[in-house]
C-alpha cells in the first residue's frame, strides 16, 4: 500500500538540518593542515569551515502541522471538527535527543541519511497519538528546485522509508487513526518527507540559518513491500524543456485510482516560495509512437495542494482507462488540444529500484558484507526474470560483489557487497569509495540507480595502545571538525577523555542507528573503536605514550620539536610587543630564552636525524596554532596565546610552559645536578670529544629512575631518554647520516651533533635543564645570571622584579638588582591576532599576509637546514631577522578603524587555501 494511497495523511511546516559543514572539505581531515579558522563560518572570500561549522548534525521538527488526512474511501478531510487529527503536529521524541543526518563521506556528501530519529504525532491539545523509529535512510532525487540570486541552485530532495516499532495512543479518537491502525501491518507505518529551502546564509545572514521546509504524507505499510522506495511506477523527465522533475506513480487497482507524488517535481518561485504555476496537468497514455492520449485531468493542484496534500495528485479512471494504464506507458501532460508530454515511462515502462542504497563495509570483520535488494516492475507490477546488470567501475575498486543477477517470481535480486581492504588511500580520511550503477541488462547505459559504498580500511589494533600514537590522532580529527562538542569536552584533551570516559565509551558502543551513536558521522571503524575501548578501559589512566620501536621514537622525536616550535611564537610575540629602548632587562630575559627554545628545536632536529628520522618543519606538516594548546599532548589544559608583554601574560603562560618539575628518584624528590658539566668536552661545533663512563652510566640510570608528572614537557623528554636507552641495547640506533647535523658554534649551551646514545643523552639532559633546571651559581658572583637559569627562574624574574640571588646560607630568592616593567613600554597590541579575522581588503589583512609569508618562508629554510643543508642555517636567521621587521611593522596599523590597539604577529602559516 504505502504512503501513496488511501488511507494517507499529509504534513507540512518547517524543519531543522543543523549539519555540520567543516567535514566536508576533505583537506581539513589532515590534523597537521588543520587550522581554527576552519571552524569559524564563511565571510567570503575566506571559505573557513563552511555555512554551519558547529552544527550538532541534528535533525528536529521545528514547527510541522498534519494539513489534512485522506479516508481510506478517498475523502480529504482538511477541518479539526471533522477528524480531530487535523491540525495536531509532529514532533520529535521527548524521552531522547534529536535525530541525526548524516553523510556518506567528505568526497560523497549527495546521498545524507537520517539515523536514530523518532517522531511523535500529537493532537490538537498536545497529546500524543502515535510514535515511531524512522528507519535509517538516504535522500534521494535530489534536484535544484529554485535558483538563489547568486545564481546557486537551492536543492530538494526526498526521503523515504517506514516507521518501525509503531506505539499507538490507547484511546484513538480519531476515525482516520483507527482505520490506519487496522490496516498497517508489521507495526510500521509508511511515511514519505520532501525537504527543501534549507537555509545556508550564503548570501545574507537570517535568523533562520539551517531552517528549511518539509512536506510529506504517512500512510499503512503492507509486509513484503520495500521499506524504502515505492515499487511502483517511474514517471521521468521528458526532456530538458519540461518544467516538471520525476515523479512516482502508483496505480490502485481495487479503487481504480492513480497516485501522482508531485512533491518533488515542481519548480519553486525562489528559496522556500510557492510552487510555478505549471498550469493545468493531466494523466495520459502513450501510444507506441509516444503520443499521448489523455486519460483525466489530475485533481487537486492548486496553490495550496502542496502543503494541503504534500503535492500528491489523484485520478480516479473507468475500466478501459484501468485496463489501459495497465499496458501501456503512462506520462503527464499538459492540457490543450495539442498536450506537451512532461513526464513519462521510459521506452518499456520498466524500473529498477535498491531497498537501501548506502552502505558501510568494514573489511575483516563481520561487517565486512552487507546486502540489499533490486526490485524490478514492469507496468508497475513486479518483474520476474528480468537480468539485472551491477557496474561498480573500472578494477581496483575496494568492493566485490555479482556483475550480473536475475529477478525472481516477485520480482526481486538479492545483491551482496564484500569490502577489500582499499589500503588507505586517502591518508587521513578512512577508506575509499564506490559506486555500483545498475539496471536492466538490456540497457546498461541508462542505469536506474547507484550504490553508494564507502569502504573502510582494515585496521589492526596494537597490542597496547597508546594515547599519543593510537587514540588522540581519531579524536583530535573529530575535535577539530565538530567544533560544538568543545562546548562539553575537547576530545584532543587525555585529561578531558578521561573525565568523560564512561559517556564516551557508551556512545562509543551504541547501535549506529542510535542518537546517542559516536561519532554522529557513523565513519569510525569497528576496529579503531575496540582499539579506543580497550584503551579506555586499560587503567586508571590509560597509557599516554610508550617507545617500542625506533618508528615510535621518530614520531615522539617530531612531537618533541614541535612543542619547542610552539613556544617560540608566543615568547616573540611579548618580546617584540616592547618598545624600542625600554624595559631592556626583560628584554634580554626573554630573548635568551627564545635562544635557547630555538636552540632546543635544533637539537631535536639533530636528534631526529640521528636516529634515520627526517625533521618536518612548516607545511605541508603541522604548524601551532594560537590560542592552542602545545603539540604532544603536554599540559593539555593550557591554552597558549599570543599577547603583548604582561606580568599577568609571563605569570599564566610562560611559568606553567617552564614550570620546574622535580622528579622522584627512588622515592625522593630529586634536586641538583646528574652530572657534572666539567667532565664533559665538546668542540665549539657540538662535537662530543669526551665525557667520563661513569657520567654516561648516571645518565642512564638517572633517566630510568626518574618518574616526572606526566605531560610536561621534562616528562616528554625522560620518555624520549628511556627510549633511547631501550632501542640502544645493541649498538644499532644511531643509523643517521652524521652530514646531516647541524652545529651551531654561538648557541647558547651547546648543540650537540648527535651520533651514539652518549651525546644523544647529554642533549636531552641539557634541553631539560635548560628549560626546567635549579639555579645555580656557576661565576660565583652569587647571582643567577640568565646562562644559569632554568626558564621557569628567568620568567620569575620578570614577574617578581627582581634577580634572583643566593643568600649567605645558599638558600635562593628574588633579593637581587631590581628588573623594572614600564607597561607604557609595551605596545598596545592586540590579543591574539589572527590574519583572517581582518578585512579581507583591509591595510592590516595586506600587512599581516606579509608577515605570515615571512614566518612560513622561515619554516621552509629551517625544514631545508635540518634535511641536509646544514650550511644554510644562516639564510634562516636571515629569514627570522625579517620577520622580525615585519612584525615590528605591524604595530603601526590600528587593528581596526579608530582601535586603540595594533596589529602583531599572527605566526600563521596556511596550509589549505580554499577559493583563492
Amino acid at each position: 500500500m504505502s504512503y501513496l494511497g488511501f488511507p494517507r495523511l499529509n504534513f507540512a511546516g518547517t524543519i531543522q538540518t543543523d549539519v555540520a559543514t567543516a567535514n566536508n572539505v576533505p583537506q581539513y581531515f589532515d590534523n597537521d593542515l588543520f587550522e581554527p579558522r576552519f571552524q569559524r563560518r564563511m565571510d567570503l572570500p575566506d571559505v573557513n569551515g563552511l555555512w554551519n561549522p558547529r552544527g550538532p548534525g541534528t535533525l528536529r521538527l521545528a514547527d510541522v502541522a498534519v494539513t489534512s488526512v485522506c479516508l481510506p474511501d478517498g475523502r480529504q478531510l482538511t477541518d479539526k471538527r471533522a477528524d480531530p487529527v487535523v491540525g495536531g503536529r509532529l514532533v520529535d521524541d521527548d524521552l531522547r535527543t534529536d535525530g541525526k543526518m548524516v553523510d556518506l563521506d567528505p568526497h560523497n556528501q549527495m546521498v545524507p541519511e537520517i539515523y536514530g530519529w523518532r517522531p511523535r504525532l500529537l493532537d490538537a491539545d498536545g497529546d500524543e497519538l502515535l510514535r515511531g523509529d524512522f528507519l535509517p535512510s538516504a535522500v534521494e532525487d535530489l534536484w535544484p528546485r529554485a535558483d538563489l540570486p547568486s545564481g546557486r541552485p537551492d536543492m530538494a530532495g526526498t526521503y523515504q522509508s517506514v516507521l518501525t516499532d509503531v506505539t499507538w495512543a490507547e484511546r484513538l479518537g480519531s476515525p482516520f487513526l483507527r482505520a490506519l491502525r487496522r490496516l498497517t501491518q508489521g507495526g510500521m507505518l509508511s511515511v514519505k518527507m520532501t525537504m527543501d529551502a534549507v537555509e545556508d546564509g550564503v548570501e545574507r545572514w537570517p535568523d533562520n540559518l539551517t531552517f528549511g521546509r518539509v512536506v510529506g504524507s504517512i500512510g499503512p505499510y503492507f509486509d513484503g513491500e520495500p521499506r524504502r522506495f515505492l515499487a511502483g511506477r517511474r514517471l521521468r523527465k521528458a526532456d530538458d524543456r519540461s518544467p516538471l522533475f520525476h515523479a512516482p506513480c502508483r496505480v490502485d487497482e481495487p479503487s481504480s485510482t492513480v497516485f501522482v507524488d508531485l512533491g518533488n517535481s515542481i519548480r519553486a518561485e525562489g528559496r522556500g516560495g510557492p510552487l510555478k504555476d505549471v498550469g493545468p496537468l493531466a494523466l495520459a497514455v502513450l501510444d507506441d509512437d509516444a503520443r499521448p492520449q489523455v486519460l483525466a485531468p489530475l485533481d487537486g493542484i492548486d496553490r495550496g495542494f502542496y502543503e494541503r496534500s504534500a503535492g500528491i495528485a489523484t485520478v480516479r479512471l473507468d475500466r478501459t482507462q484501468l485496463a489501459l494504464a495497465g499496458r501501456r506507458r503512462l506520462a503527464v501532460v499538459s492540457a490543450g488540444d495539442t498536450p506537451d508530454t512532461l513526464l513519462c515511462e521510459n521506452a518499456d515502462a520498466s524500473w529498477v529500484h535498491a531497498d537501501g542504497s548506502v552502505f558501510r563495509l568494514h573489511p575483516d570483520t563481520p561487517q565486512e558484507s552487507a546486502g540489499t535488494t533490486l526490485y524490478a516492475t514492469r507496468h508497475g507490477r513486479p518483474a520476474a526474470g528480468v537480468r539485472l546488470f551491477l557496474d561498480a567501475g573500472s578494477a581496483p575498486r575496494p568492493v566485490s560483489l555479482p556483475e550480473e543477477v536475475v529477478t525472481d517470481a516477485q520480482g526481486r535480486a538479492r545483491v551482496t557487497l564484500t569490502g577489500t581492504d582499499p589500503g588507505n588511500p586517502r591518508r587521513a580520511i578512512d577508506g575509499a569509495l564506490a559506486e555500483v550503477a545498475y539496471g536492466p541488462l538490456h540497457r546498461k547505459g541508462d542505469p536506474d540507480g547507484k550504490l553508494a559504498v564507502r569502504v573502510f580500511d582494515a585496521y589492526r589494533a596494537p597490542e597496547r595502545p597508546t594515547w599519543l600514537r593510537d587514540v588522540r590522532p581519531i579524536f583530535q580529527q573529530y575535535a577539530n571538525l565538530y567544533p560544538v562538542m568543545r562546548d562539553v569536552l575537547d576530545l584532543g584533551n587525555y585529561n578531558d577523555v578521561l573525565r568523560y570516559r564512561t559517556y564516551i565509551r557508551r556512545t562509543l558502543l551504541a547501535p549506529p542507528d542510535s542518537p546517542n551513536h559516536m561519532p554522529v558521522t557513523r565513519d569510525l571503524s569497528p576496529g579503531k573503536r575496540d582499539m579506543i575501548v580497550s584503551w579506555l578501559d586499560s587503567g586508571p589512566r590509560p597509557e599516554l605514550l610508550d617507545i617500542t620501536s625506533v618508528e615510535e621514537l621518530r614520531d615522539v622525536l617530531q612531537q618533541a620539536m614541535l612543542v619547542e616550535l610552539a613556544t617560540i611564537p608566543p615568547y616573540l610575540a611579548a618580546l617584540l610587543s616592547v618598545k624600542p629602548g625600554h624595559n631592556v632587562e626583560i628584554v634580554d630575559l626573554i630573548r635568551a630564552v627564545v635562544r635557547e627554545e630555538m636552540q632546543h628545536m635544533a637539537q631535536v632536529c639533530n636528534l631526529l636525524n640521528a636516529v634515520g628520522g627526517k625533521p618536518r618543519i612548516g607545511r605541508p606538516g603541522f604548524v601551532p596554532t594560537f590560542p592552542g594548546a602545545l603539540p604532544a599532548g603536554v599540559l593539555p589544559d593550557l591554552q597558549v596565546r599570543l599577547r603583548k608583554l604582561s606580568l599577568e601574560h609571563v605569570r599564566d603562560v610562560f611559568m606553567t610552559i617552564e614550570q620546574p618539575q622535580h622528579p622522584m628518584v627512588d622515592g625522593k624528590p630529586f634536586k641538583g645536578h646528574v652530572i657534572s658539566p666539567q667532565g664533559v668536552r665538546v668542540t665549539r661545533d657540538g662535537e662530543l670529544r669526551h665525557i667520563d663512563d661513569d657520567d654516561v652510566e648516571r645518565l642512564r640510570t638517572w633517566f630510568s629512575k626518574a618518574e616526572y608528572e606526566p605531560q610536561t614537557i621534562a616528562w616528554l623528554y625522560n620518555r624520549i631518554a628511556r627510549g633511547i636507552i631501550r632501542l640502544d641495547r645493541d649498538g644499532k640506533l644511531f643509523t643517521g647520516d652524521p652530514e646531516r647535523q647541524v652545529g651551531w658554534p654561538d648557541a647558547p649551551g651547546t648543540l650537540y651533533k648527535v651520533t651514539d646514545s652518549r651525546s644523544a643523552l647529554l642533549a636531552v639532559h641539557q634541553i631539560v635543564e635548560q628549560g626546567e633546571g635549579s639555579p645555580h651559581d656557576l661565576d660565583g658572583d652569587g647571582l643567577g645570571d640568565p646562562g644559569e637559569l632554568g626558564h621557569y627562574y628567568m620568567f620569575a624574574e620578570i614577574v617578581e622584579g627582581r634577580q634572583l640571588a643566593r643568600a649567605s646560607d645558599g638558600t635562593w630568592g628574588y633579593t637581587g638588582p631590581r628588573i623594572p616593567f614600564d607597561p607604557e613600554g609595551v605596545h598596545p597590541v592586540i590579543d591574539d591576532p589572527d590574519t583572517y579575522r581582518l578585512p579581507a581588503d583591509s591595510v592590516g589583512r595586506r600587512e599581516s599576509l606579509r608577515c605570515d609569508a615571512s614566518y612560513t618562508r622561515l619554516l621552509t629554510a629551517l625544514n631545508r637546514v635540518f634535511n641536509g643543508h646544514p650550511k644554510e642555517l644562516d639564510d634562516a636567521v636571515g629569514l627570522m631577522f625579517q620577520l622580525q621587521v615585519e612584525a615590528r611593522k605591524l604595530m603601526a596599523v590600528p587593528s581596526a578603524e579608530g582601535a586603540r590597539t595594533v596589529l602583531g604577529p599572527a605566526f600563521q602559516s596556511p596550509g589549505v587555501e580554499l577559493g583563492r
